[in-house]
């Protein structure tokens, strides 16, 4: 059986009614860790499950930016610690960052990662393209970069100490961007 439908608006206004050009704000998040004025939100793919965190608030004081995600049964939070961000350039344009993030869910554990995260220009978003873990609930000192390596320095549990302890052990994680991976971690 076929129909036939007839419209009673003309392409002229079904285009006035719905512009080609729309008003589309700047997502907050990345305009203030990129400085870069597109619409797309900044999501990171949690690892280790198939959930995407959005992250919608931002901290300017603790230079933090967070988002929540539910993957079934596990929910929890994601922090992304972009005063520690190194960015790489390529041909004066954004072509990656570096900045670790953490992720909290019910358990006790908060995980921290250094991400590799992939700025995709015809897309207009951020891209996670590599995460290699770094530890449980360390503290960060620095993120250091030479050349296309990156050294993450830390604190971390020694092995007599508890894990309610503030971390003293240091401890480091290098790792060298290969194409938007990481190489010899």
């Amino acid at each position: 059986m076929a129909g036939i439908y007839r419209f009673s608006l003309s392409d002229e206004e079904i285009l006035a009614k719905f512009p080609s050009q729309q008003n589309l704000q700047a997502d907050p998040v990345v305009e203030a860790i990129l400085g870069l004025q597109v619409p797309n939100p900044w999501t990171i793919q949690v690892p280790e499950t198939s959930a995407f965190s959005l992250l919608t608030d931002l901290d300017p004081d603790t230079q933090v930016a967070a988002g929540s995600y539910d993957d079934g049964m596990e929910r929890g939070s994601v922090y992304l610690l972009y005063a520690y961000q190194q960015s790489i350039y390529n041909d004066k344009s954004l072509s990656a960052v570096v900045i670790p993030f953490a992720v909290s869910n019910q358990g006790s554990g908060v995980f921290y990662y250094l991400g590799l995260f992939k700025w995709d220009s015809a897309r207009q978003r951020v891209i996670l393209s590599d995460a290699k873990l770094a530890g449980d609930r360390i503290d960060i000192i620095e993120l250091q970069r030479s050349n296309d390596t990156m050294t993450l320095n830390f604190n971390r549990h020694g092995q007599a100490q508890s894990m309610a302890e503030v971390p003293t052990e240091a401890d480091s994680l290098s790792c060298e961007v290969k194409g938007f991976k990481w190489s010899g971690c």
